[in-house]
């Protein structure tokens, strides 16, 4: 066998070595590497404005009911939410429909629970003007899907 067709084979078996490792820990380990964010400005800065790499074969379902929570806010409508969730708090301390658009920038997974943290920007109606925040969903496993059990958002 020829030397470059060796090398070949030999990054081949790394790559897929490495991609076998991440389906494995895919549930245990959402997040591959994380540096937190130098500011203290806010209880969600470390975590929004640090950079963070995502395990790609990470488990999104809580994500994607995270965004359907934060879809029905955004449209106006009752969200879905855990049987011990206040939404009267939030839902009537702001108009309705709430415009904005959200980023995944970090996750925190536990038992049951996974902490989602958001950059937020505030669409105000008006040509220019913007508003920037950061927030939290947390997500709670209820027989085997995910419910919001918690959400706030620092504008």
């Amino acid at each position: 066998m020829k030397q470059w067709q060796k090398s070949a084979l030999a990054a081949l078996l790394l790559v897929v070595g490495v991609l076998s490792v991440l389906v494995c820990i895919r549930h245990r380990h959402p997040v591959l590497f994380h540096i937190p964010g130098s500011c203290a400005c806010t209880d969600y800065s470390e975590e929004v404005e640090g950079l963070t790499v995502f395990n790609p074969f990470r488990d999104r379902s809580p994500e994607a009911s995270a965004s359907a929570f934060l879809e029905d806010q955004r449209q106006g409508r009752h969200p879905v939410v855990a049987p011990n969730f206040p939404p009267t708090e939030w839902l009537q301390s702001v108009p309705r429909p709430w415009a904005f658009k959200w980023r995944l920038r970090y996750r925190r997974d536990e038992p049951h629970r996974v902490s989602l943290y958001y950059q937020f920007t505030r669409l105000s109606g008006e040509p220019v003007p913007r508003w920037s925040g950061e927030g939290t969903v947390e997500m709670v496993d209820i027989n085997g899907g995910w419910k919001a059990s918690h959400f706030d958002v620092i504008w």
